[in-house]
């Protein structure tokens, strides 16, 4: 059998994703954490790689610093679990491409189907507690990881330097992906017991 690949991609692990219509028994929790890993984050435009799955756990770690439980943890951790499939696209593309968020959306609720994330039908970007998070994470990287540290970007005064970081951002994919799996774990049996 010959695949169409006009709408399937191939995963790490060797099976096919057809975008267009994914199915959950198609994807494995090692694909996503291997994606999310090796997807890097502002386009590739950051002072040294910086992936997907790094910042998700940072704005899960951001949840549960700001003292919400385990439930609102997971979801942070999972709110851009479609990137490992349909790549990091940058807020000033997403707004150029009113399509991507159908098709995110799509990607997203098969990959909760797929790991039994239990997290209803709407992408966890949509909680407006996962989107300040989302917002701080994403000022706290601009003023470490690139050259104008955020200054004059809309979420501008969200992080100071005088916050302190779990960790130093910007590791190699394997050890993001060794880190996420890890949060994935320790996060599952909370929600779970």
């Amino acid at each position: 059998m010959t695949l169409d690949l006009t709408d399937h991609i191939e995963l790490a692990s060797g099976t096919f994703l057809n975008l267009a219509d994914p199915q959950p028994d198609r994807i494995s929790l090692e694909d996503v954490a291997h994606g999310l890993a090796y997807t890097c984050r502002f386009a590739g435009q950051a002072s040294r790689f910086y992936s997907v799955a790094e910042h998700a756990c940072l704005v899960s770690w951001k949840i549960a610093e700001d003292g919400f439980d385990a439930q609102d943890q997971w979801a942070a951790l999972h709110h851009d679990d479609a990137e490992a499939f349909i790549g990091d696209v940058s807020r000033p593309l997403k707004n150029l491409l009113p399509e991507y968020q159908t098709l995110e959306t799509q990607v997203w609720r098969a990959i909760n189907s797929a790991l039994d994330l239990r997290l209803g039908i709407e992408i966890p970007t949509e909680s407006t507690l996962i989107k300040a998070a989302d917002n701080w994470a994403l000022a706290a990287e601009a003023y470490h990881l690139l050259p104008s540290k955020g200054a004059s970007w809309f979420c501008s005064g969200m992080y100071t330097p005088d916050q302190e970081l779990p960790w130093i951002l910007g590791t190699d994919p394997d050890t993001a992906e060794a880190m996420w799996a890890t949060a994935f774990s320790a996060l599952l049996g909370r929600v779970r017991a």
